[in-house]
């Protein structure tokens, strides 16, 4: 990554105190580099004098895990070269946030763009691209007599919200199951205005599901999640962790996602993979940076940084 555009803005969530992750990581790497570095808060987005505006601060040292957050600022995002989304925040006004920046996706850099954003995670787009992603057979309703029918016909099949995160209300079901359709009407929601997502299971997932990091659209680390408790990978979940390699075919595969990401806007990616099935993708805050050091010894920020190419 180069440092001539000497100024970032990371847009992360506020914590109680500031945590470990990749903000930390890659903003103290950035100020190591020389490169002026301004923590804005998501949800403090706002229009100020037709300027779209956050609060944010600033900071002569590394920040480091535990520490309280200094006291904030205004800052006008259209000030920065570069701005690089790290969290989502409140759900409720996320389609603010995203009309917010969209009005300023003409003046700055997004490291992951927007559209990556709205789409690239989306659940429904990877769904809907057959010719560039092996993805399981996917439905999608807020009608759960209609997904129930689904279940019906017979097959494994995981029940999920389109959104969701950390594995959390993901559900194992079969038409013998005595729970799918309660499920299904909990998912939907009693006015029947959610979304809920029926994927059908696929077994190659019993072996682990391998989450690999992409940088700059080239695969740079991986590691693999086996469920240990129930279906779920996600080591929120109890899912195990462990170092793994990617198989030559899985390499292949993933730079030639990792291209196609790149081209679509997004620079850092954790992709998650069964192969030769996707199963998701994270581009807002991809985990593993810390996984991959407690598994390897190996602090993989900087080979990150060093694969982006967007200034």
């Amino acid at each position: 990554m180069a440092s001539g555009n000497r100024k970032i803005a990371l847009l992360i969530a506020e914590t109680d105190t500031i945590i470990d992750g990749n903000y930390l990581r890659f903003g103290n790497e950035l100020g190591a580099r020389g490169i002026d570095v301004t923590y804005c808060l998501i949800d403090t987005l706002s229009l100020q004098h037709s300027r779209v505006c956050a609060k944010g601060f600033q900071t002569n040292r590394p920040i480091g895990d535990g520490d309280t957050f200094p006291s904030t600022e205004d800052y006008y995002l259209e000030d920065f070269p570069c701005v690089w989304i790290l969290a989502l925040g409140f759900r409720t006004s996320f389609l603010d946030k995203m009309q917010l920046l969209y009005s300023i996706n003409d003046k700055v850099k997004l490291v992951n763009s927007l559209d990556t954003i709205m789409h690239l995670k989306s659940k429904y787009f990877l769904a809907s691209k057959p010719e560039l992603f092996k993805y399981p057979e996917t439905f999608a309703s807020s009608n759960p007599e209609r997904l129930f029918e689904i279940i019906s016909t017979g097959g494994k099949w995981i029940a999920k919200p389109p959104a969701g995160s950390f594995g959390r209300e993901v559900f194992f079901l079969t038409n013998k199951d005595p729970n799918a359709r309660v499920i299904l009407q909990t998912l939907c929601g009693p006015e029947m205005d959610q979304y809920t997502l029926l994927q059908q299971y696929v077994s190659e997932i019993e072996s682990g599901e391998k989450r690999v990091l992409l940088a700059g659209g080239n695969p740079v680390a991986q590691y693999r999640r086996v469920a240990n408790q129930d279906h779920r990978t996600n080591i929120m979940q109890g899912a195990h962790s462990e170092a793994c390699e990617l198989t030559r075919e899985e390499s292949a595969y993933c730079q030639q996602i990792g291209s196609y990401f790149k081209e679509f806007g997004a620079e850092f990616v954790g992709l998650d993979l069964a192969y030769p099935w996707i199963i998701e993708c994270n581009v807002i805050n991809p985990g593993g940076l810390l996984t991959i050091e407690e598994l390897t010894g190996e602090d993989l920020t900087s080979t990150i940084l060093d694969e982006f190419s967007f200034c």
